[in-house]
Parts: structure tokens; C-alpha cells; sequence
């Protein structure tokens, strides 16, 4: 066995020793994936997204979920190491391919940083499964696969409908692949375009044969353009949280020698300037999502984004230094002796990040959340589908999957309300919640009546708190430590 085979068993070994520290004994709990995996079970059961549940998340992650559910409590995660396995294999060739000193070294990179649990918050979301789409998409890019510019196309479409913005990174890598084959440009064209259609017109027809065109594009797609992005802070505002994540996160280093490197090789003697170029302006655009609104200075927050947004960067980081070190011919940036100090600088801290993370695990069964004194007690209700509604706190969406039901509402998270001074003005979405609820005879409300006051419309929240103390009243639960759980009245059945 030649030393080429022990790097790919390395660094492919760390790929699950490094996918291993979120299995599911030990996978952080968070309110977007207890809402994804809730969007699992709910397809499982018969239900239609957008139409029978609300989100604004494109529909592949619902559909990823109820596939890792019908594998089983371990399939979700099976799916992740598979995808993060298949990547790394997949960027490995290419390393080896091209010849670079360190074919191990990016691989290992990129499992650094899109495992980084300072960044992270587990595994499960979109953009890190767009990360290794990404990544796939950059391999693929570089090969001569016959079927090269259908697979591109194919995987534009899954980014597309894993996380909208996600694909704006792609723009960059496609124009710099038409512009190299000028010639071809109308085979490539239409080879790419079937790509696209033969994964998006399946997915068209399951929500038209449903139904549910009209809900996906209200809910999908104009709902983001018209509300989720419509909050604004300053450039400088931005800046400070693309700096503050980058740093925070153990990001700062490898985003900084790629940029650096990826513009001294546009200076310095290389063969493939155009690809740095194009990976260069994908490494910007892959933070595109910051800069997309403002919703976490509108919450009234320190005005920093979710950590978890900058994931795609273990991917875009990557295919800059592959740009880089692939194609150089300048004697500063080639060679082992010459790579050795920055895949010391590359690895070191992420790695250190690694082995903190990895031994300071804290199992699920500990999360405060999955203790509730509530839940022990709703356990014991033997409930059926609509008899509990989580109302305006995420982090009990958990509630859902645990007692295996649905909820009655399609509203399933609520931040909208405290988020939005517009959101709902007449109250309308609120009383469909309302009538539901009653149409349902639900039993059970988890809410906290403080978290309430966070409304940014007065009269939402004097309408909402009006209903539940019209309808429901406090449950004392033992051992709790707040008034968390609500039941419906007897004089109301």
C-alpha cells in the first residue's frame, strides 16, 4: 500500500472521527433542525409542505429529513457522513490529480471547518448541506466526465432548492467554465439547462399534482423577497458581523490566507488566473446571506447573524487554495517546503477546535430542553395528532416529534411576530391559529406568556394573550420552574 492510499485512509478517517462527535447521542439540540425534523415526520405522515405546514426554506431539507426518519434514529446522520464522506473523496482525487504536495491537506481543511462546532451548531442544516453540493460541484467542474455539464446543471438545481441564495456562488465558477469553451458555449448551455430541468421538474410536479404550487411559491419564494429581507442595517454593520463570526468562529485564518493568496496569485506566476478569479468572487458571494437584511438587528440583538450562515465558507475557502496551489508556478506558493507553514497556519487552531470540541462532548439526553418536567408529563396524556400546539418558542418544537404528532396550526414557528413591526397588523394570521385551535379541540398550548411582550405589534400580543386567557389556563407541573404549559378549559370542550 503506497503512501498515496494511507493520505485518502487518513484523511477519509477523519472525516467520520469528525462526523462521529454529532451522532445522535451527542448532536446539539437547536430550534431549525427540531423544525426540519418536525417537516420529516409530517411528509412521512401524509403531509404536503407549504400547504400543510409553513416554512420559507426551499423543500429539499424537508425532504432530506423525512428520508433520514424513514432510515431510522440514526438516518439523518448516515445521510450527513455519507454526503461529508463522498465529498472528501471526490476533493481528495481531484488534490491528487492536479499534483498537489499535500493531496490530504484541503480535504482535511474543508472537514475542519464544516465540522468547527463554534460555527456549526451540530450538523443538519442547509447550508452545510450545501457546502458539500458545493464542493461535489467544484470536483465535477474540474473533471472531464462526459456527463460533466449535466451533472453541474443537476447540482445547481439541488443548491437552488436546498437554499436559494447558496447558488449565487456557482455564478462565478459557470461563467468562468462558458468563457474557457466560448465554442461550446450552446452545447454547454443546453447540457446544463437539462441538468437543471431533470431535477426541478419532478419536484414541480410533486407540488402540482398536490396541489401546492401556489403555497410553495408564496411560501418559498415571495414570502423571503417581501418579508424575510426587507430589514436593513448599515454596510458597516455587516462588516462587523462577517468579522465578528470569522473570528468567533475560528474562520479568520484560513478565510484570510485564501483571500490573501488568491490575490498574490493574480500577481505572481500561475496558470489558470480566470479560476482563481472565479473562486475569489465565489468566496465573497458565499457570505451573501449577511447582507440580505438584517433580521438580528431588527430582533433588537446585537446584530450579529446566525453563526451557522458562514458554513458555506468551509467549501468556498477551499476551492480558492485548490485555485491556488493547483496551478502555481511561482516557486513561493510550490512545493512541500513551500506549503508546509501554511498548512500549519490552515489546520492548527480549527484542529485544536476539533480535539476541544471532541473531548468536552455533552450527550442529547442531557439538553435542558429534552428534561422538561413538561414533556414527562405530556408523555403521560397518550396525546393524538392537534392536541398540543408550541406556540412563539422554538426550541420546544422537539415536543412534536418526540410524542410523534402534528401540530394543529400550519404556523409551526413564530419569531415573525417579534421580529416584524408589519408582520400580521390585523391580527389575521393570529386568529387562523386561534380558529385551528378550537376547530381542533386542541388540548395542550406550550407557551411562555413573558416571551410575549417580545411582539413588536402591541395589539398582537394583547389579541394573542386575550385569546389564551379566554381559552386555556395555566398548568402547575411539578418540579418546573415556570408556568410553561396551558389547557383548555373545561367549559370550552
Amino acid at each position: 500500500m503506497n503512501r498515496q492510499y494511507y493520505s485518502l485512509l487518513f484523511v477519509m478517517g477523519a472525516c467520520l472521527l469528525l462526523s462521529l462527535v454529532y451522532c445522535p447521542p451527542f448532536d446539539l439540540q437547536l430550534d431549525d433542525k427540531d423544525i426540519f425534523r418536525y417537516t420529516g415526520m409530517a411528509i412521512l405522515r401524509g403531509n404536503i409542505p407549504y400547504r400543510d405546514f409553513f416554512d420559507h426554506k426551499p423543500p429539499m431539507i424537508f425532504f432530506i429529513n423525512a428520508a433520514g426518519l424513514f432510515l431510522g434514529s440514526w438516518g439523518l446522520w448516515m445521510i450527513n457522513t455519507a454526503l461529508a464522506l463522498l465529498s472528501t473523496l471526490f476533493f481528495f482525487k481531484r488534490c491528487r490529480q492536479y499534483h498537489l504536495p499535500f493531496p490530504w491537506l484541503l480535504p482535511l481543511l474543508f472537514n475542519l471547518m464544516i465540522r468547527d462546532n463554534l460555527i456549526s451548531l451540530g450538523n443538519n442544516m442547509t447550508r452545510e448541506y450545501t457546502a458539500f453540493f458545493t464542493l461535489i460541484f467544484f470536483c465535477i467542474l474540474l473533471g472531464k466526465s462526459k456527463y460533466r455539464l449535466f451533472l453541474l446543471g443537476l447540482l445547481t438545481a439541488l443548491i437552488f432548492f436546498t437554499q436559494q441564495d447558496q447558488v449565487l456562488l456557482l455564478i462565478p465558477l459557470l461563467i468562468h467554465m462558458m468563457a474557457e469553451e466560448l465554442a461550446l458555449f450552446r452545447r454547454n448551455f443546453l447540457h446544463l439547462t437539462a441538468g437543471f430541468l431533470a431535477f426541478t421538474i419532478p419536484l414541480l410536479l410533486y407540488f402540482a399534482l398536490h396541489h401546492s404550487l401556489t403555497w410553495f411559491w408564496a411560501d418559498a419564494f415571495r414570502f423571503n423577497f417581501t418579508v424575510y429581507t426587507t430589514q436593513k442595517k448599515s454596510f458597516w454593520d455587516h462588516f462587523r458581523t462577517v468579522k465578528h463570526y470569522l473570528d468567533e468562529g475560528n474562520y479568520e485564518i484560513p478565510f484570510l490566507l485564501a483571500l490573501v493568496l488568491g490575490v498574490a496569485s493574480l500577481f505572481l506566476k500561475h496558470k489558470r488566473k480566470g479560476l482563481v478569479l472565479a473562486t475569489l468572487a465565489s468566496l465573497f458571494l458565499t457570505m451573501s446571506p449577511e447582507f440580505m437584511g438584517g433580521r438580528m438587528s431588527a430582533q433588537g440583538g446585537s446584530g450579529y447573524f446566525f453563526s451557522y450562515y458562514f458554513l458555506p465558507l468551509s467549501a468556498s475557502v477551499c476551492m480558492v487554495l485548490f485555485a491556488v496551489f493547483a496551478f502555481t508556478e511561482d516557486p513561493v506558493l510550490a512545493g512541500k517546503k513551500a506549503l508546509l507553514p501554511y498548512a500549519l497556519l490552515l489546520c492548527l487552531s480549527l484542529g485544536y477546535t476539533a480535539l476541544q470540541h471532541g473531548t468536552h462532548l455533552q450527550r442529547r439526553d442531557q439538553e435542558p430542553v429534552l428534561n422538561r418536567p413538561e414533556l414527562t408529563y405530556l408523555r403521560q396524556q397518550h396525546l393524538k395528532d392537534y392536541q398540543l400546539f408550541v406556540f412563539y418558542n422554538g426550541q420546544y418544537t422537539w415536543f412534536y416529534t418526540d410524542l410523534k404528532i402534528l401540530a394543529p396550526s400550519v404556523w409551526i414557528y413564530h419569531h415573525f411576530w417579534g421580529q416584524y413591526e408589519q408582520w400580521d397588523m390585523d391580527h389575521r394570521l393570529l386568529q387562523s391559529i386561534g380558529e385551528d385551535l378550537l376547530r381542533h379541540q386542541t388540548t395542550f398550548v406550550i407557551m411562555e406568556e413573558a416571551l410575549i411582550g417580545q411582539f413588536k405589534n402591541p395589539a398582537n400580543r394583547d389579541w394573542w394573550l386575550s385569546f389564551m386567557r379566554t381559552y386555556y389556563q395555566p398548568v402547575f407541573i411539578p418540579d418546573s420552574s415556570q408556568t410553561l404549559l396551558w389547557r383548555l378549559k373545561k367549559e370550552r370542550l
